[in-house]
């Protein structure tokens, strides 16, 4: 996720069929802990997806947790704590994921280590922040289960260019990278890792998300691990597909690879200023998924 996100500001029917979908979506599929997807979608005009099995989940925005034209520097105790009051306050409870979404600080050590200067001490100090802010928001709501988008969760991502580990060497490198997170995990209820789609290569994909995957629970200490995906190809593809809708066939084959890797859901996210469109290859694929948990 980029910092878009930090200027962010039903299904008709209850028919039995829905809530036969319902029910599936949350049962416990073989070889997997309780299985859930979660709703974080930003369409304009989206209805109500829990008939089709959605479970709530409450994104807490980077903008959420500073006052307005704040210096997101340092972070600030009181937005935080009022932030977490104020979730508490919408009947968030410890059934709903919340996922704090700050982006302003980097825990990638590949960004500080090099072989002349093995210095930490920037992704040291990331930490201790994140560290803050999960700590004020919980002690605030201490029943909540809260975690971060992308943070305490496998690095994505080779340094600055964001491209994807070429060879056992640099997935060595990332190992590492991810294993200096381990003791920042213990902060956290949960993983959520970015599998974003920014590749046309499905297989390619398909290696890194399960890559991805592995290393989140690796490091997890067995807390849920549960992946956020987009239905559209990340704003980094520069050219005509950034940004447009991912088709049935290749959704469908990002829905079952993460199932089938054992995690504990998917996160639904994307949508900022789209109209709701359930004709798009994408819903039809997620229904389709859906119907056969």
């Amino acid at each position: 996720m980029v910092s878009r996100r930090s200027l962010l500001a039903g299904m008709a029917g209850a028919s039995f069929m829905a809530r036969t979908r319902k029910a599936k979506a949350a049962q416990s599929l073989p070889g997997h802990e309780t299985f859930g997807l979660y709703d974080s979608l930003l369409f304009i005009g989206k209805p109500d997806l829990s008939p089709n099995g959605f479970k709530r989940s409450r994104a807490v925005y980077q903008n959420e947790l500073w006052p307005p034209k704040a210096d997101y520097t340092t972070p600030n105790e009181a937005a935080v704590r009022s932030k977490a009051l104020a979730v508490l306050a919408e009947g968030v409870t410890a059934a709903v994921p919340v996922i704090l979404d700050v982006e302003q600080y980097s825990v990638d050590v590949r960004l500080d280590i090099s072989h002349i200067n093995p210095d930490t001490s920037t992704v040291d100090a990331n930490i201790l922040r994140l560290e803050q802010i999960i700590g004020w928001f919980k002690h605030e709501a201490p029943t909540l289960k809260v975690g971060f988008y992308d943070v305490a969760a496998p690095v994505t991502g080779l340094p600055v260019t964001g491209q994807q580990p070429a060879n056992d060497t640099e997935w060595a490198i990332r190992e590492k990278a991810n294993s200096y997170l381990i003791p920042f995990v213990t902060h956290v209820d949960a993983l959520y890792p970015s599998l974003y789609t920014s590749t046309t290569d499905r297989s390619k994909w398909v290696a890194f998300a399960r890559r991805i995957i592995s290393e989140a629970k690796r490091i997890s200490g067995d807390k849920p691990a549960r992946p956020f995906i987009w239905p559209q190809y990340h704003d980094v593809m520069r050219g005509p597909l950034a940004l447009t809708y991912i088709d049935y066939d290749y959704w469908m084959l990002q829905l079952t690879t993460i199932r089938d890797a054992g995690v504990s859901g998917i996160v639904f996210w994307g949508g900022y200023q789209r109209q709701w469109d359930d004709t798009q290859g994408w819903w039809r694929a997620t229904l389709d998924f859906i119907a056969k948990l």
